[in-house]
């Protein structure tokens, strides 16, 4: 007896044509539409709540670590619950709790913190962060979470011979639509809380569209168990090697879950890589998981893309081409070249590895296990680039590692293919080739980190590089790095004038030497945001106090071990870890400001600034930190950002003067952009600042950057 025929005696619904007659396209279209909607708001939210928390929290790379951690698990847990509820449950009372889940994730709305959830500064801010964003947003996520396999399962029982894994594809398609929508089309035109409300509104649309797909769903057909049978029914007879008839095998799931990790993984490690290595280009980190996502849209949409006899040669290149890329320093090759050959490669090695997934889709009656192993295989893959990788590398080893394990799966993946016939031998000899060039430039990979290189050190908020070298004028120096990113100079000599000169940004010719120049004459007290190497204590002087704020503790062991800086000052220093502008407010709630005399912000040359330190509400806390008449310095040096007209808001909206002061430097990337807040009218008189003061063009259609409303698009050059 067929599994139809035995569906059609126990009275399920069996045909395909009276089944869609009966349901009609009105039942597809709300299928559609709430898959769509609901994967589009699954990629929304992670931006719209994590921007409201960051000025709680600081911008540190831990806060986003755990806000992807919590988002993954919540994922995870969602299509656990996608795929046990409908093997245990009927029909009917899955569509019933299933609505229950609903209101009561409505009920949550709207997803913004109250003060209540402040965390507590005086506690590790992990657990209170979780906290936050489980009562904030975790009931709403895991309903959205459950959409994709739990719709799909529902579609497949209603609309049997369907094309079900094509709603992946629109799903995938959803998700990207919601990441580009976001940069471009949402944050530059509406506030954290027009954000946050909008959302709550979709999300009442979604859970009305999601119950009526539960209510369609009462009719459908139990999903069958071991054999094609509902639980507690005599199972008909399967086929002898009926793949939809059976359980997928343990080896089938595991494959899923390592080409589905290996994406994952892949996707995290060339993004570090372009971001830091190739181009600190901001933004750019769309560009790869763009590529991602329309991968699983082409490979699952339909009979699907991939060809193995379309891929393999392309893929065996990029392969080559990355294993190269890695290698070359960011100065040698122009990043018109670089970013499109690493985002090609990447995309033709994504066709492969979730091709290769699309090839082994079971039946759909197994598809929430399915989508359960991939968000397994995703969420591992993901955690070990993000949570892993940081704790037992101390470099970004995990790309060339990745790249040998694509190189040695692709061969055995495709073995079949390769020996089917005499042609394919030869490119399966060109594959191996390319296998060992892919290990061979991975060690060369290794060995050129180590080369000029004396210390190297990882954690969650970098990798840094200590480096030494002779440069173009004869000067030893010594430089620390974080991707291609110089975090600081210093000149190797036996003459300690020389080892004190101020390099990079901060050398003579800056506007930081113009302000510390006009307080000399009297000790001064001096706040700076970032540490870098310490290179601000070499302007110190006898009697001067220095109090640096560094959200990484590599930095201080870095500066205070590997450059001399900070010990050789005459001036007196502290350094205080953490977050800055959680350290200063926590200060000033607790009357204890600290009267600077200056205070130096210096944490926007990378791609990923700290918006959180450079809006309203973050200038507000700077002046309650600094003398009357005092001077705050914003370092807004960065190649592919304009935040002067930014800082020049910033200070009209408080009453301030913003100081635009521009100066060379030896090299073009270390050429020192300053912007001096401040109304004192002494150094606004200044013959040395009038002469060197350049007015500050402005941005049309640029508004006042606030915790809530902010957008770097608007900045880029």
């Amino acid at each position: 007896m067929s599994e139809l025929q035995w569906q059609a005696r126990r009275g399920f619904r069996t045909d395909p044509v009276g089944a869609a007659a009966a349901a009609g396209w009105s039942v597809r279209l709300l299928f559609v539409g709430c898959i769509f909607t609901s994967a589009f708001l699954l990629f929304l939210v992670q931006p719209i709540i994590a921007k409201q928390v960051m000025p709680w929290f600081g911008g540190t790379s831990g806060v986003w670590t755990t806000c992807l951690m919590f988002f993954q698990l919540v994922l995870l847990a969602g299509y656990g619950y996608s795929d046990g509820a409908t093997r245990r449950l009927s029909p009917p009372r899955h569509a019933a709790l299933h609505v229950l889940l609903l209101v009561l994730a409505v009920a949550t709305l709207p997803i913004t913190p109250g003060e209540a959830l402040k965390p507590d500064p005086a506690r590790p801010p992990i657990g209170d962060l979780v906290l936050l964003l489980a009562a904030t947003v975790g009931l709403p996520y895991f309903c959205l979470s459950t959409t994709g396999p739990l719709l799909q399962a529902w579609y497949a029982r209603l609309f049997p011979g369907s094309r079900v894994y094509r709603l992946f594809a629109l799903s995938n398609l959803a998700s990207l639509a919601g990441l580009l929508a976001y940069p471009f089309l949402i944050e530059p035109y509406s506030s954290s809380l027009q954000q946050s409300r909008a959302w709550s509104v979709g999300f009442v649309v979604f859970a009305v569209l999601c119950a009526g797909c539960a209510w369609a769903s009462r009719r459908a057909a139990p999903v069958p168990t071991v054999g094609g049978a509902p639980a507690g029914a005599a199972p008909p007879a399967a086929a002898a090697g009926d793949r939809s008839a059976r359980a997928p095998r343990v080896g089938e799931q595991a494959l899923w879950w390592l080409l589905s990790g290996l994406g994952s993984a892949l996707l995290l490690a060339i993004t570090q890589h372009m971001t830091q290595n190739v181009a600190a280009v901001p933004l750019l980190w769309l560009l790869p998981l763009s590529l991602y996502l329309l991968s699983f849209v082409l490979c699952f949409e339909g009979r699907g893309a991939y060809r193995r006899s379309v891929f393999t040669g392309p893929l065996i290149l990029s392969l080559v081409v990355l294993a190269w890329g890695m290698n070359v320093h960011s100065r040698e090759v122009d990043i018109t070249l670089a970013v499109p050959a690493f985002s090609i490669a990447f995309f033709i090695c994504c066709m492969f590895l979730h091709g290769e997934l699309a090839m082994r889709k079971p039946a759909p009656r197994h598809l929430t296990r399915f989508y359960l192993g991939l968000s397994a295989g995703g969420a591992v893959g993901g955690l070990l680039v993000s949570a892993l990788a940081p704790l037992l590398l101390d470099h970004y080893y995990e790309l060339p590692l990745l790249l040998v394990a694509v190189a040695v799966l692709m061969l055995v993946l495709l073995k079949d293919y390769f020996t089917a016939n005499l042609a394919a031998l030869g490119v399966l000899a060109f594959a191996v080739m390319a296998t060992v060039l892919t290990v061979l430039m991975a060690w060369v990979f290794h060995q050129r980190q180590a080369q000029d290189t004396l210390a190297m050190m990882r954690n969650f908020y970098a990798a840094s590089r200590v480096a030494q070298y002779t440069n173009d004028h004869g000067d030893t120096v010594r430089a620390l790095y974080n991707g291609s990113i110089v975090h600081g100079t210093q000149i190797v000599s036996d003459d300690p004038a020389r080892r004190r000169t101020p390099t990079t940004y901060y050398g003579a010719g800056s506007g930081v030497a113009l302000a510390m120049n006009h307080l000399a004459g009297a000790p001064r007290s001096v706040g700076v945001i970032g540490l870098g190497v310490g290179t601000l204590a070499a302007y110190g002087q006898p009697g001067d106090e220095f109090r640096f704020y560094e959200i990484n503790p590599h930095s201080q062991a870095i500066a205070e071990r590997d450059f001399s800086y900070l010990r050789e000052s005459p001036a007196r220093h502290e350094v205080v870890l953490g977050d800055a502008r959680m350290n200063l407010q926590a200060e000033a709630d607790q009357g204890r400001p600290q009267a600077f005399d200056l205070l130096v912000v210096d944490a926007f040359s990378g791609d990923s600034i700290p918006v959180h330190l450079i809006t309203q509400e973050a200038l507000a806390v700077y002046r309650r930190h600094v003398k009357p008449h005092g001077l705050i310095a914003f370092h807004v040096s960065n190649l592919f950002l304009d935040l002067e007209p930014v800082v020049q808001q910033l200070a009209a909206d408080a009453g301030l003067q913003a100081v635009y002061l521009r100066a060379p430097a030896r090299y073009p990337e270390t050429a020192s952009v300053w912007v001096i807040v401040t109304d004192d009218p002494a150094f606004l008189a200044d013959p040395q600042v009038q002469a060197r003061r350049q007015p500050i063009t402005p941005i049309p259609g640029l508004t006042l950057w606030t915790d809530a409303s902010n957008n770097l698009v608007k900045v880029l050059h």
